[in-house]
């Protein structure tokens, strides 16, 4: 919703005090039943004493607002406060909601069944790989995927989920309008045309820096009924997120990861205190809210395997091998894994990674 009721501008005039936290903004809003009621005579002292010295930039922002949310409207820009029926009905009870949420794209995904996907910056073929099969297989359940759009794995979701057809839901450290990272702006472009949305509670035009992004990380579990760690490092920002997700009363499901890798120790350690938030596969979280992602297409081709290629493929479940050790693992001869392996390759079955190493696509 792209009000301008007395409302609503006090709301974003506030969102735009940068020096504000969270907390006071509630706490200040507190004080009258209405967000218009701080315009009245009687509660400009208390504006004046909770703000500061950031008075003087609320009230400024007050003056501004129709010529501000002009310039947003020229730009697709959208904002949706927790007074509006738009806003997340999630969101709103949740403890440090943002008071208006910018937005460009589909604002009706903000109440749409969502889980997020989060998880490291730097993942292993086998995180990036979870990332995807979770996000395409919620996509096809009809959940709406949620992520922080960074490198890594937040990438990987919001692409599985673009690829298939499917909206999702970025929610962001900077301005809806601040590509960030800027290697993604061929992916911003595909969440707009797939129907998707960019959410943030910082004003347009705000850059990224570190300490927003643990920030933002409420936003994207709050809007959520759960939240999703295929792979998370010792000190990856998803860990804030599931942290958060904890105190917000949503639901975790954490994939165990490969004990010898650095990007999975944080996932790791998770499942060592909170185990029942183990996860193994996109049925177990669909299972857990009785949900079911529809049957494939009559029409999709089935592809047929042969007992030699089963073998192949059964070996590369552990993870990606060197042509060795499939010669070691199957007991081909090097002639039958070599016409084996091309086949399953041209079935896009399999991928040969680089110096005669193969895993499973």
């Amino acid at each position: 919703m792209n009000g301008r009721d007395a409302d609503t501008k006090v709301l974003v005039a506030l969102q735009r005090v940068e020096k504000l936290t969270p907390r006071k903004r509630d706490l200040l809003l507190g004080h009258t039943p209405l967000p218009s009621g701080l315009l009245t005579a009687e509660m400009k002292p208390k504006v004046a004493a909770a703000l500061g010295e950031s008075a003087a930039d609320f009230y400024r922002c007050l003056d501004e607002s129709d010529a501000f949310m002009d310039g947003l409207a020229d730009r697709n820009i959208g904002w949706v406060t927790y007074l509006d029926d738009e806003y997340s009905d999630l969101l709103r009870e949740t403890e440090g909601r943002p008071q208006v949420l910018f937005t460009r794209g589909n604002t009706a995904l903000l109440n749409t069944f969502a889980i997020a996907v989060v998880g490291t910056r730097r993942p292993t073929r086998y995180g990036a790989k979870l990332a995807d099969e979770f996000a395409r297989e919620f996509a096809r359940a009809g959940i709406t995927v949620v992520s922080g759009f960074a490198r890594g794995i937040d990438s990987c979701a919001h692409r599985a989920c673009v690829e298939s057809g499917a909206p999702t839901v970025a929610v962001f450290g900077c301005g809806v309008d601040v590509c960030y990272p800027a290697e993604n702006r061929e992916l911003y472009a595909s969440v707009l045309s797939s129907g998707g949305l960019f959410v943030s509670e910082y004003a347009p035009g705000t850059h990224p820096m570190p300490y927003r992004f643990p920030e933002r990380n409420r936003i994207i579990s709050g809007l959520c009924r759960g939240v999703l760690l295929p792979e998370a490092a010792e000190k990856s920002g998803s860990l804030i997120t599931a942290n958060t997700a904890v105190e917000q009363g949503r639901d975790l499901f954490v994939v165990p990861g490969n004990v010898y890798s650095p990007e999975s120790r944080g996932t790791n350690a998770l499942l060592r205190t909170m185990p029942h938030a183990l996860t193994l596969s996109p049925e177990d979280v669909l299972e857990h809210y009785r949900m079911r992602a529809p049957s494939e297409s009559a029409e999709a081709e089935t592809v047929q395997l042969n007992m030699t290629e089963t073998l192949i493929l059964d070996s590369l479940h552990d993870g990606e091998k060197h042509f060795e050790e499939l010669l070691a693992d199957t007991g081909l001869t090097a002639a039958e894994l070599s016409t084996a392996l091309v086949n399953l390759e041209l079935a896009g079955a399999l991928v040969q990674t680089g110096g005669n190493h193969y895993a499973l696509c």
